[in-house]
């Protein structure tokens, strides 16, 4: 029986499975591309780079194209304001993207400070960046000295363009032939010439010609709001100080007197007022009139008239501190208060009884000298203090709303659109698109994508939390133009910086921002 039962049972059968080959996984590429602010046809330049960079990564059959990242005509000196390329980094931080393709350093960041942060970042995310005009692969790059140095040199190459730029403006302004960067109220920039907007031009004729009827510049300035009159800039309400700039600039006239003020040579680039540095250039008949030069003569002698007759008499008028100033111990508003010609801040309880509050009296002198200083350590250090915080606001912000349906729909359809981008710029190489279809084509995927680019950001301004990110872009925008070599303390100071000034003590002074940031500024005592 044992002897069929070993019978029965057929020796094992062994088959040998073959090693495959598994498929080699293919790198996913990307490109960012920088349209300069300066070119003359940033559409064509734009869909020439999109063309010539989806050839060369289709070209490559290790390569798989993950999209064109493109910003047109902005700065590359600040980063936050290029959509695309911070879609970029959402997308490697997202785990899309294994590598990118950059033309130049310069492209990518102009300041050391954003190159070395934002390449760290992509390497610990395993993300190399390949510059084409450098030859420089961030992925064979082993010490940190060697980022520093590339980043520097992107830095001196920005320093060097401005150079060239400032020469460039001086030789402009020696010939003549110099165009502002910017209009003043009352003209627009139309083609390299200034332009007279007409309802622009009647407030500022309406200026000059109250003025000289009598009205002192406070009450025009007073006037004009209660006309509702058009400020410009984005600006709501019209101050004394604006309406005494308008009195006191030439450029009405038809003529204009340029660098008044002039560019530090490093970065961060900075406006100083010029007082003898560099030569100034006045010139004649650059630009249509808007009031005569007898009327501008006229205002100025009328103004110098008053200043020496009426300043020492006038009476005192509504401070700018009324309701901004509080008590930090007792919460009280603080009040004006003259005491042998000198203008004291007090708080109510104190200046009842001593007892009832111990926070002293504080010199006017001392707290303008305070805000001053506070204003100018912010405008000095606004990156590092506003424009970091408003990064981590943002930050915050967007790990609020990735969850957001219409957020999420949005990326969705820019993503669907950005397909469609790369499936049309391969047909048109391969020929099978007519060159003109191909151009209406691409300029309607760009409309929708910065109509939902658009979108996107208002959805992100008007949900969760954004009134710190609000005020704080404000405050940067007040910043960017404020004079750092301000003397005196204007109203638009608490319009667009600050909320209140609390004072702690004789010592020292606790200011809030409009942000919500709180800052302690010292006070420099003085001999009474």
């Amino acid at each position: 029986m044992m002897q069929n039962l070993n019978t029965a049972m057929e020796a094992p059968r062994i088959t040998v499975i073959d090693p495959r080959v598994l498929e080699k996984q293919k790198l996913r590429v990307a490109a960012y591309a920088r349209v300069s602010s300066d070119s003359k046809d940033q559409i064509n330049s734009y869909l020439a780079q999109v063309d010539f960079y989806t050839k060369y990564i289709s070209s490559r059959e290790d390569w798989i194209m993950v999209d064109i990242y493109a910003d047109e005509g902005l700065s590359g000196l600040e980063t936050q304001k290029r959509d695309d390329f911070n879609r970029m980094l959402e997308d490697c931080r997202a785990g899309k993207i294994d590598r990118i393709l950059v033309k130049s350093i310069s492209r990518f960041a102009r300041n050391t400070k954003e190159y070395i942060q934002y390449m760290r970042e992509l390497l610990r995310l395993g993300i190399s960046i390949y510059f084409e005009k450098e030859n420089i692969d961030t992925g064979k790059l082993t010490t940190e000295q060697a980022a520093q140095i590339y980043g520097a040199f992107a830095q001196m190459e920005s320093t060097n363009h401005s150079s060239t730029m400032r020469h460039s403006n001086r030789m402009r302004m020696q010939k003549g032939i110099f165009t502002p960067p910017t209009a003043p109220y009352g003209y627009r920039l139309v083609e390299r010439e200034l332009e007279i907007v007409k309802e622009e031009a009647d407030i500022v004729q309406y200026i000059f010609r109250t003025y000289l009827n009598g009205q002192g510049i406070d009450d025009i300035s007073n006037e004009l709001n209660d006309l509702g009159a058009i400020r410009g800039h984005g600006r709501e309400r019209w101050h004394p100080s604006t309406v005494s700039y308008i009195l006191t600039n030439i450029s009405y006239t038809g003529n204009m007197i340029w660098q008044k003020s002039y560019a530090t040579d490093t970065v961060p680039f900075r406006q100083v007022r010029n007082t003898g540095q560099k030569a100034q250039y006045f010139v004649e008949n650059t630009h249509p009139a808007i009031v005569s030069m007898d009327e501008f003569e006229k205002v100025k002698t009328l103004m110098a008239f008053r200043k020496e007759q009426f300043l020492s008499n006038a009476q005192p008028r509504p401070s700018i501190y009324s309701k901004h100033i509080f008590c930090a111990v007792c919460g009280s508003v603080c009040r004006r208060k003259v005491t042998k010609g000198k203008i004291y801040w007090v708080c109510r309880k104190h200046d009842q009884s001593k007892s009832r509050c111990p926070v002293p009296q504080i010199p006017e002198s001392e707290i303008t000298a305070a805000v001053l200083r506070l204003s100018g350590k912010l405008i000095k250090n606004r990156d590092q203090i506003l424009g970091a915080m408003l990064e981590r606001l943002r930050e915050l912000q967007e790990r609020e709303l990735r969850s957001n349906r219409k957020i999420s729909d949005i990326d969705h359809e820019l993503a669907h659109l950005s397909e469609q981008n790369l499936v049309l710029v391969r047909l048109k190489s391969k020929g099978y698109v007519d060159p003109a279809l191909y151009l209406s084509q691409q300029d309607e995927i760009i409309r929708k994508q910065k109509d939902l680019r658009k979108l996107r950001r208002n959805i992100l301004e008007t949900m969760g939390g954004n009134q710190q990110i609000q005020a704080t872009e404000t405050m940067l925008d007040y910043l960017e133009g404020a004079s750092p070599w301000k003397k005196t303390v204007d109203g638009e100071i608490f319009e667009a910086l600050i909320e209140r000034i609390q004072v702690i003590s004789a010592e020292e002074a606790k200011i809030r921002l409009l942000n919500e940031l709180e800052l302690t500024e010292c006070m420099e005592r003085t001999v009474r």
